[in-house]
């Protein structure tokens, strides 16, 4: 019988605590935790075997190139490679979709030629194939999804016909959905009218059995880190064949043969795309990932997962207000949601305060959120070490989380409406306030209740030319002179942290001249008040942009 508690022994972080409360860990699509076996893995490297490999002359040199191609035998067997030589390191699922953009895709496109992308991709899987095809004057057309949210197989029948693409890319698993795309199928259309097919694998590989050959494509990419291995590396598997037709793409050591001033000839496969010493620990620890994934029963662990994602689905449509996302569709364990009239980054921070760990954003995943009609979602992804317990503690506190956030939601102006209110908090009090508070479940609380005291704009202010770029959340931001000297600002956002924050930004620069706007240092602000060791990067960026904004259109005048 597969038992999560029993497995949650090998995670060490599992045990510990955030904010005071037991971890509930709910983020795996980002990244997953380490099993103490692959912790250990790579500080036995580190204690016994660290030399660089291939090229030296000693024992350890030896042992190290020993245990670094038998990582890359262990991958080779995990997907079902014909032989090592197909499968390359990378630093990751996005140097290894570049790869295989800037040298394959490089050397086979011509202007006019079309690539096929699903809506599905994670911007990796995407950005590359957007930008090798400007550069190669060809063009990129997205693949639509049908009512479950995969490839509609259909329309990329249709598609295949009307442009007979050199490249279909698409992804096994949705990064953030979680749907399973029927790659056999998608790839036996794809090639069926001449395309070369690369599947974006890297949320399935921790989840789903991978046999390249079973699958057909031609290149099939993913990273140790989202399947229990090491940050910092990847691989792309590819067709020998194809691999020997690719030109090196980065130059340097190992990758070489011989070097003269007259010439150079390259490695043979692997190490032509290899250059420079390659992520000899993190390949170890990967390996030690999968043999302790293989030492699992994995379709057990796979059941388990769905399980959890059953669970919640039912405690969540149990929740008013939230609004499930691709439910339908056979799924890996992802559950990505909404919630009326709350915004996501208000609830993955309240949920943090409780110890769970969520994903709130667009998961880089732009263009489907685009094609989903919304700005982002909130994403809990489960893994085996995952157990009922936490779902039905993070069904509670979403609970309590969209009641709390709901209950004290302020109100827009009435429509048609053009009054412009500007305030003017007490920096000085603010400044105290935020410093006496005694944690920062106080201090996001403090934020939490300057958002209701913050007006809201007008709705014919809250326009797409007022909005300030850089920001996750949707801020506006409207300025006006007086006397030619002093700035006076509205700010308003969907978030409610970052209407917390405008109302602290707004008492640092209302009233005030340009010359003292530029002058105020904003990250002592946050220092001072306690704020940047606790806000997200996101948050952060938010709060910057808002001030590059604000100095941008206070700009040119020495006042």
């Amino acid at each position: 019988m597969f038992d999560p508690k029993k497995i949650r022994r090998d995670f060490p972080i599992l045990s510990s605590r955030v904010h005071g409360e037991p971890l509930v860990y709910l983020d795996n699509a980002a990244t997953t935790q380490k099993p103490r076996q692959v912790i250990e893995a790579l500080s036995r490297y580190y204690k016994l075997y660290n030399s660089n490999v291939h090229r030296g002359s000693h024992s350890l040199s030896n042992q190290s190139t020993a245990l670094f191609e038998s990582a890359r035998d262990e991958v080779a067997d995990f997907i079902g490679a014909s032989s090592p030589k197909e499968i390359i390191w990378t630093r990751g699922a996005t140097e290894a979709a570049n790869l295989v953009a800037y040298s394959y895709a490089d050397a086979v496109l011509c202007a006019g030629d079309t690539i096929l992308v699903s809506v599905l991709e994670h911007h990796a899987n995407f950005v590359p194939w957007q930008q090798i095809a400007l550069r190669k004057s060809a063009s990129v057309v997205p693949i639509p999804l049908g009512a479950d949210l995969t490839i509609d197989l259909e329309k990329l029948q249709q598609l295949l016909a009307e442009h007979q693409p050199k490249i279909v890319a698409v992804t096994h698993v949705s990064n953030a959905l979680g749907v399973i795309n029927p790659i056999k199928d998608i790839t036996q259309l794809a090639k069926s009218f001449g395309a070369t097919v690369v599947v974006d694998g890297a949320q399935a590989i921790a989840h789903e059995p991978v046999d390249v050959h079973e699958l057909g494509c031609d290149f099939y990419f993913f990273s140790a880190h989202k399947c229990y291995g090491p940050t910092g590396i990847g691989v792309l598997w590819g067709r020998e064949a194809l691999l020997e037709q690719m030109p090196p793409w980065q130059f340097g050591g190992e990758m070489i043969e011989s070097v003269s001033f007259e010439k150079t000839t390259f490695n043979t496969l692997p190490f032509k795309l290899e250059a420079g010493t390659p992520p000899i620990a993190e390949a170890i620890g990967f390996a030690q990932a999968l043999t302790y994934l293989n030492s699992l029963d994995r379709p057990a662990a796979s059941l388990h997962e769905k399980s959890l994602r059953t669970l919640a689905i039912k405690r969540l449509s149990e929740i008013e207000g939230v609004r499930l996302i691709g439910v339908d569709a056979d799924n890996v364990g992802i559950l990505s949601f909404s919630v009326d009239q709350v915004h996501h980054q208000d609830l993955a921070m309240m949920l943090d305060q409780s110890g769970i760990a969520v994903r709130s954003g667009h998961h880089c995943t732009m263009p489907l959120m685009t094609y989903l009609g919304v700005s982002g979602t909130l994403r809990a992804s489960f893994a085996l070490y995952n157990t009922e317990e936490e779902v039905e503690r993070f069904a509670l506190c979403l609970k309590e989380a969209v009641t709390a956030l709901t209950e004290t939601t302020s109100k827009h102006p009435e429509a048609g409406s053009a009054t412009i209110t500007f305030i003017s908090p007490d920096l000085s009090e603010l400044t105290v306030t935020l410093q006496s508070a005694s944690n920062w479940q106080a201090r996001l609380a403090t934020l939490q209740q300057w958002a209701e005291q913050l007006p809201h704009l007008p709705d014919t202010l809250r326009q797409p030319e007022r909005l300030v770029r850089g920001c996750e959340s949707l801020v506006w931001l409207h300025s006006e002179q007086t006397d030619e000297r002093f700035w006076h600002f509205a700010i308003d956002s969907d978030a409610r942290i970052m209407r917390g924050l405008a109302y602290l930004l707004l008492a640092a620069f209302q009233g005030k001249t340009s010359k003292e706007i530029h002058s105020f240092d904003v990250s002592a602000l946050l220092s001072i008040c306690q704020l940047n060791q606790f806000l997200s990067p996101s948050r952060t960026n938010g709060v910057y942009a808002m001030v590059d904004a604000i100095k941008t259109i206070t700009k040119g005048t020495s006042l």
